[in-house]
């Protein structure tokens, strides 16, 4: 098991009283380039909860807290008009969230609980997750320096940033890609492009950034296996195939490309 400190709270962002499968969620998060579900558990309004990505594995749910973090969410948090945020957790959900979080909490030994909010400026999980849980676990919360998780991005220099270097060069030669990436340790404008043809041609997010992801996505490939996948029996799925080019497609109307 990864280490991980804290549990982090969610919301789907959708409309009161309206179902919501992993199924989709794992298909919404392909479609933003996301490796499928970012979430490690999923809360149904009936109180039924579901495992989404492995907890063992790195979530995709906070921007830059992911790497020590678990995160559940739970469906609902948006009023009936589809818009404005609102506490929508069923009894139901309000009872399973207690008891996920303790379980979380007995099984990865985080003792922090917060809500997407207190790391971002979003009204998720559109309630006061840190204030309702104060206590919850039964021991004081230890005082925690927010963990960013580790990014490598332009304009940076040192040894983490050559070993990169080094990681794409023996990629592209792999790929055999005409180019190889020289010795240096600066994070330049090429470095930048060859970690966006690497993110883009393994199918997860690309922003030309090294976090936890690209990381994990790199030791893969120089291993010589596929790019992960959070729910893999989804691979061919053809609803989720299906789900995923639709949001693509609305994505791109929307002006922003998957």
């Amino acid at each position: 098991m990864r280490p991980i400190d804290e549990i982090i709270v969610h919301c789907t962002a959708t409309p009161e009283g309206r179902a919501v499968s992993v199924k989709e969620i794992d298909a919404w998060h392909r479609a933003r380039g996301w490796s499928g579900i970012g979430y490690h558990r999923v809360i149904h309004l009936d109180g039924r909860v579901e495992t989404g990505r492995a907890m063992e594995k790195i979530g995709a749910h906070v921007a830059g807290r992911n790497s020590r973090t678990a995160g559940i969410v739970y469906v609902g948090g948006v009023a009936a008009d589809g818009v404005t945020a609102k506490d929508t957790r069923t009894k139901a959900q309000t009872e399973a969230l207690v008891e996920e979080l303790r379980r979380t909490s007995a099984l990865t030994g985080a003792l922090r609980i917060s809500g997407h909010r207190d790391h971002a400026a979003k009204a998720c999980p559109s309630y006061d997750a840190t204030a309702e849980y104060k206590g919850l676990l039964g021991r004081a919360a230890p005082v925690l320096d927010a963990m960013a998780d580790e990014i490598l991005e332009r304009g940076e220099r040192g040894p983490d940033v050559a070993a990169w270097r080094r990681d794409l060069d023996i990629w592209r030669d792999r790929i055999a890609h005409p180019w190889g990436m020289p010795d240096g340790d600066a994070f330049d404008h090429t470095v930048e492009l060859a970690t966006l043809h690497f993110q883009k041609t393994r199918g997860i997010v690309a922003d030309g950034k090294v976090g936890p992801q690209t990381r994990e996505e790199m030791e893969l490939a120089l291993a010589g296996k596929p790019p992960f996948q959070a729910i893999p029996e989804h691979d061919d799925d053809p609803g989720v195939l299906a789900a995923v080019a639709k949001l693509k497609g609305a994505l791109g109307d929307l002006g922003h490309p998957a």
